[in-house]
């Protein structure tokens, strides 16, 4: 019963960390035709880590109904998302060729966390709820 609990609190962070893993382990032949400039691909990195994050920590506060538990807070809503875009970055290569690893991917991914983390404080001081 927990774990169908669970599920129903988090089913947007789950459905979203879902598109993010389809999206990093796509073939690159799979984004043909998007248009695109230099390092646009940094700026969607930054963009997916920043909406999961706001996702996370908007379904922890559902789900615990507060942040008092400050360390399951931070290992949940911060440093699993920057855990997944480590992995994802470690597994391209290994498991997804012709996808490359790149680090600078995973430091966008920690730019998004953050920007999330701080969103999220203003949404929440401003009472705005997702």
């Amino acid at each position: 019963m927990k774990f169908i609990s669970f599920i129903r609190s988090y089913w947007k962070s789950i459905v979203f960390t879902a598109i993010i893993l389809y999206l990093s382990f796509a073939p690159p032949s799979t984004f043909n035709g998007v248009p695109s400039f230099p390092n646009e691909d940094k700026l969607v990195h930054i963009f997916l880590y920043t909406c999961l994050t706001i996702l996370l920590i908007f379904d922890f506060i559902r789900y615990k109904k507060s942040t008092d538990n400050k360390l399951s807070y931070i290992l949940f809503c911060l440093l699993l998302p920057v855990i997944l875009g480590g992995l994802v970055e470690i597994l391209q290569p290994m498991y997804f060729a012709p996808r490359t690893a790149e680090w600078l991917d995973w430091f966008s991914d920690i730019t998004g966390v953050f920007m999330g983390w701080t969103a999220t404080k203003l949404l929440r001081k401003l009472n705005i709820r997702i």
